[in-house]
Order: structure tokens, then sequence, then C-alpha cells
């Protein structure tokens, strides 16, 4: 356990040491609203539409409300998750409002950010979709697919990679009031709250886990500093050990996806749409 907390702390205060971008700003709000993202972006959990299969294969439950399914043993809902992480997405908040996650890695006066560390067991799922383009390059439209074969079809398409788990999530929104601040470093995002340079609200969030042992070690959100990144960090690694007792409510929510198609946030809201419409299956069995 203490080796596990070390390196979960190591992990959080030392993560993404990636390659200073200045952001190219916007220059008119419709500009932001269609400023591309890229790379990991991280989701609101979503419901996933789970099958619950038997012994023999046959299906006894199936939807995307909890109510629809049996209730499976966590040990084998984690079984269908084999892969563990912790990803690290930077994304400038525009005046609309809207993120475009990238390759921001510095943060400069007057701008607002937000800086989300997840730690993930998950399930990656292929979202193949049609992507219309006009001469420029800029995205038009945006429209997901069921089919097996995405060789047949005529129109350009993509297969988006798009992460099905649970896990749990770090957030620290943030304001530069000062200088420029490196936003890849959570431990220096303490000190430069502490010293006048950012202010911020830090935030712990569970991705599909949930129950009464759990709820009471989520920390209430707080303003950025070193002490309440510490005492984050403890909660998180209270309540990743906790992700495999009996008691823990597991629920594998679609948590990410990968962008490798670029666009901004009307592409993204049209991705969500397709997820949330049954687009994303995730199978269990008892």
């Amino acid at each position: 356990m203490k080796k596990n907390f070390l390196l979960l702390t190591i992990a959080i205060l030392l993560v993404g040491c990636v390659t200073s971008k200045q952001s190219i700003l916007p220059k008119t709000l419709e500009h932001e609203i269609n400023v591309e993202s890229n790379g990991y972006q991280p989701l609101d959990p979503l419901p996933v539409y789970e099958v619950v299969l038997n012994a023999a294969g046959d299906t006894i439950g199936k939807g995307p409300k909890i109510g629809q399914i049996p209730k499976v043993e966590n040990i084998k809902i984690m079984a269908t998750l084999p892969d563990e992480t912790m990803r690290l997405a930077i994304g400038q908040v525009n005046k609309t409002g809207s993120i475009s996650f990238g390759a921001t890695s510095i943060g400069y006066k007057d701008s607002n950010y937000i800086i989300v560390l997840d730690y993930i067991k998950f399930d990656t799922k292929s979202l193949t979709a049609l992507i219309k383009q006009d001469d420029t390059g800029n995205i038009t439209d945006f429209k997901s697919i069921t089919t097996n074969k995405p060789d047949t079809l005529q129109m350009p398409f993509r297969i988006i990679p798009v992460y099905v788990g649970v896990g749990l999530r770090f957030t620290a929104t943030i304001h530069v009031l000062d200088g420029n601040v490196n936003l890849s470093n959570l431990f220096g995002l303490g000190l430069a709250a502490e010293s006048n340079k950012i202010n911020g609200t830090l935030v712990i969030q569970t991705l599909g886990i949930s129950g009464q042992n759990i709820s009471t070690l989520i920390p209430m959100p707080s303003q950025l500093n070193t002490t309440t990144i510490q005492n984050a960090i403890m909660a998180l690694a209270a309540i990743k050990a906790k992700i495999y007792e009996a008691d823990a409510e597991i629920h594998p929510r679609i948590i990410g996806f990968y962008n490798n198609f670029g666009g901004g946030q009307k592409t993204i809201n049209r991705l969500i749409s397709s997820v949330l419409s049954g687009s994303v299956t995730h199978v269990v069995r008892m």
C-alpha cells in the first residue's frame, strides 16, 4: 500500500513534461467554438450501452441504465477492463466557455485553463465516424456509423478510440494572474498559487465508482495550493485502494476518447451525441 501511494504521488506531482507551445488564440467567438482539440480528451462520465451475458453466453440484460442490467460482481466487471493508465489533458478555456485540449503546457497571463489528470482502468472501443471537411480542412459534418467493414465506405472516415471504464479524476481550473506558468507540473501549480501567480480551484471526482465508503473520502472542492493538492493525492490513493472491495459500486462509463480528427466544440458535441445514442457497447459476463 505504501509503495502504491508513493508511486501515485510521484506520478501526480511530476506528471507531464511536454514540449512548450504557445496557444494560438482565436480571433472571433465563432473561431473559439471551432478551435481544434487533439490528443486525449476527457469527458464527463457518460452511460455506456451494457450487455450482460450468462455463463452460456445468453443475453440476460442490456441497456444504458443501471436498473436495466443485473448486478455483476466487481471482480468480473474489472476483468473486462484490461488496461490501466494515468492520462493528462490540458485545455485552454475560451471566452465562450468552450475548452480546446491540445499541446498547451504553458499558461499565460490573463488566460484560463483546465488541467485534468485521470487514473483509469479501461477498455478501448472503436467508434467509426464519417467526417466531411471543406476546402480549408475545417470539419463541416461528423456522423458515427455502425459497420464491421469501414473499408467499404465511399466517404472519408475515422476510427476513433473511445475509453470505457472506471477511475478517478483530478481537475484544476486556474486563471493566470502574472507571468507564465508550467501547467504540466501540479506541485508547481500549488507553489504558483501560493506566490499569487495563479488562482483556481481543485476538484476530485470518481468515474463509475460509488458507495458509502467511497463518498466519505471525496474532499470538497477547494482553493488550489500545495496543501489541497497533497490532500487530494491522499484521497485518490485511499479511493483507489477500495475499488475492488465488495461494497463498492462499479459501473463502467464512457470517460474519454482520443481525438485523432481535430474539430472544435461543435464536432465534439456530435461525438457525445453519438455515444449517447448507443454507438458504444460494453459486454460483461456473469
